[in-house]
């Protein structure tokens, strides 16, 4: 792919900063695509676009993980564990950055009623419906969610990207493309609406203004959904590299194991905070 020679995965895994750009430039392309491709409804195939063009970059950075994983020592500790990992989940989170910046910027310049009408299966997901809505870490307080029903909401996200990754390898960039984009577009969108209230301010300043006090929240409840993705598709690399049940193997899915048990504390304490917190910040 064209693209992928000018975002070469090692020299991503080396800058994982870089993958800002990874996501910032892949989504401008995706949303293109999806506009010339599918005009009529483009908002769904953005997401679809963007994450085709990540996936060959993901698969090869996760085969590179799985290699890390397996030369280190017999003595297992989290120190060591996050040395050995903690590239690849900041290539995960600066890329999410760049897809969120993406779809933010553009629903915050482009008219309302362009943005409405081309994402409209984003602003569905916040759509108020006489019940809570939730749907890929983004919750709608309508019939009043409790802590335990969004985490119970988002630990079903979480199982599903690391199923996806299992089977698929880096398949569940999918999700974290739609995650990503419904944040941008609704934070965007609602930045765009503080702008046209208060026309005196600098844009700028709305637009920070607007991102900023979600921007905790929403970093805390993706990143168990970067973990899933790297774990399962390390471990997805690992059974076809490794024996399955070998002692390489072994080490590589109690990595795996540990790094999900942090993973879900981040999330319950993300639901604590979109409960107890959130509200006031918003």
């Amino acid at each position: 792919m064209v693209l992928e020679q000018l975002f070469k995965p090692d020299w991503i895994e080396k800058k994982p900063r870089h993958a800002f750009l990874l996501g910032f430039i892949y989504s401008i392309v995706g949303v293109i695509s999806a506009k010339l491709v599918f005009g009529a409804n483009p908002g769904l195939m953005a997401v679809a676009f963007t994450s085709i063009l990540l996936l060959p970059s993901l698969n090869t950075l996760l085969a590179i993980e799985e290699n890390q994983a397996r030369v280190r020592d017999k003595y297992w500790i989290l120190k060591q564990l996050w040395k050995d990992h903690n590239d690849i989940i900041e290539v995960y989170f600066y890329m999410f950055l760049g897809i969120f910046f993406t779809f933010a910027v553009i629903a915050f310049t482009f008219p309302e009623q362009a943005i409405v009408r081309f994402f409209e299966p984003m602003f569905q997901v916040i759509g108020l419906s006489g019940e809570a809505t939730t749907l890929l870490g983004w919750t709608t307080e309508v019939a009043g969610p409790t802590i335990m029903s969004i985490f119970i909401n988002n630990f079903i996200v979480t199982i599903v990207c690391l199923l996806l990754s299992l089977i698929y390898g880096a398949g569940a960039i999918v999700f974290i493309t739609w995650n990503a984009t419904v944040w941008g577009v609704v934070i965007g969108f609602y930045a765009k609406q503080a702008l046209l209230s208060t026309a005196e301010v600098n844009p700028f300043t709305i637009f920070f203004a607007t991102v900023l006090p979600f921007f905790p929240h929403m970093i805390m409840e993706a990143l168990p959904y970067f973990t899933a993705a790297i774990v399962g598709g390390i471990v997805s690399k690992a059974a076809l590299r490794e024996e399955l049940f070998s002692s390489k193997f072994n080490e590589i899915v109690k990595d795996a194991i540990v790094v999900m048990g942090i993973s879900l504390v981040i999330l319950f304490a993300a639901a604590v905070i979109e409960i107890k917190v959130y509200p006031i910040l918003a």
